[in-house]
């Protein structure tokens, strides 16, 4: 991977609000990440315009939903629960990433919208919160 190339990633990410990139080839690894600015960005808004609904956590990505990780031997706590600001509440399984869905505020998790293991797209509804 030239500079250029490295280069060109980096706008890419900037111009899309993108705070971490990973890249693996054979043996060559890339790992960027952009500053506090770029991120702040990046997690301002992860739901598509219009679909931001505080009564409701939205998928940040296109994957298979899984609520508890999938290397936990345990199952996922049972709804309905507390969950805290930051709380990873589930997890979109993309071939072998895993991201991370965050509780947006301090919530009660009511009811499971998406069943475990089904695919969900960006924005989807996957859990009723309250407050």
């Amino acid at each position: 991977m030239q500079s250029e190339d490295i280069q060109s990633v980096l706008a890419l990410m900037k111009r899309h609000g993108i705070a971490a990139f990973d890249y693996e080839h054979g043996s060559v690894q890339l790992h960027l990440t952009l500053g506090a600015d770029a991120e702040a960005a990046a997690t301002a808004s992860p739901y598509p315009a219009g679909a931001s609904d505080p009564e409701t956590i939205r998928s940040p990505g296109v994957g298979i939903l899984l609520y508890a990780h999938p290397a936990n031997a345990s199952s996922a706590p049972a709804l309905p629960r507390k969950a805290a600001k930051g709380e990873v509440v589930a997890y979109i399984k993309t071939g072998l990433t895993l991201r991370s869905v965050l509780a947006t505020r301090d919530c009660h998790l009511h009811r499971a919208v998406a069943a475990e293991g089904t695919g969900v797209g960006y924005g989807d509804a996957l859990l009723d919160v309250a407050p």
